[in-house]
């Protein structure tokens, strides 16, 4: 029997509302509720005014590496 497939997160978050996000770290979770958990729990040493996940497969590269 197989669990549930980890994948890796990119986790974001913002000091204001109005400020940037910052690229802060990343998670390995099975599912985004998982991977909001474990993100909160690793990177609350500060207080933010939001902190959110994104899996690594939802992004597009816009510039790679040559």
């Amino acid at each position: 029997m197989t669990g549930p497939t980890v994948q890796p997160y990119e986790v974001f978050a913002r000091h204001a509302r109005d400020a940037a996000a910052s690229h802060i770290g990343l998670v390995q979770a099975a599912s985004p509720a998982d991977a909001g958990v474990f993100a909160y729990t690793i990177f609350d040493e500060r207080k933010w005014a939001e902190l959110f996940v994104v899996p690594r497969a939802a992004l597009v590269a816009v510039v790679r590496p040559d």
